[in-house]
């Protein structure tokens, strides 16, 4: 099935999110600990039970594709129209730790300046998820404390927080644009 591409950059695209392709593979990837834990999360659902109960919520979300193979890497996407703009991204296990994630998050930035005009964006890890800490950093995003969530450890109960963070579509607009 061809796609729509909402951008490229030549090695990797944001694409098209068609449920009967990529919910699976999406589902899987939030069943992995190490996916629970970046989330905070404990995803005790069966497939069959998340698609009967999910629909994906967000204002914008793609499937990243590999363009050499047409490979299927990881999604990203949006919060919803009605909470401020957080994106977010899942990288699939073969692909981590190749640069992908970076890439594909930095087409997202773009993506939602140029089209979707938004004038800021979100985004949020734990202080454990030294990889999703670099590849904001790399990606332009800078800390926004008064936007961290305390909340509780998905396992241990143990007092944790989420940190945030935000980059702005015009270097100089600040937190009233």
């Amino acid at each position: 099935m061809d796609r729509k591409i909402y951008i490229s950059d030549g090695e990797i695209s944001l694409s098209e999110y068609i449920a009967s392709e990529d919910d699976l593979a999406f589902y899987h990837c939030w069943k992995e600990d190490e996916r629970q834990s970046a989330f905070n999360h404990k995803f005790t659902d069966s497939f069959e039970e998340w698609s009967a109960s999910t629909s994906i919520k967000s204002r914008f979300m793609a499937t990243i594709k590999r363009l050499s193979d047409n490979e299927s890497i990881g999604a990203i996407f949006l919060s919803p129209e009605d909470s401020p703009p957080d994106l977010a991204i899942i990288v699939y296990k073969p692909y981590r730790g190749s640069g992908y994630g970076t890439r594909a998050f930095s087409l997202g930035t773009k993506y939602c300046f140029d089209i979707l005009s938004l004038n800021r964006i979100y985004a949020g890890c734990y202080p454990h998820n030294v990889s999703s800490l670099k590849m904001l950093q790399k990606c332009g995003f800078t800390p926004h404390p008064e936007g961290n969530v305390n909340e509780k450890h998905y396992v241990t109960g143990e007092d944790i927080v989420q940190l945030d963070f935000v980059k702005y579509a015009n270097l100089q607009a600040g937190p009233n644009d």
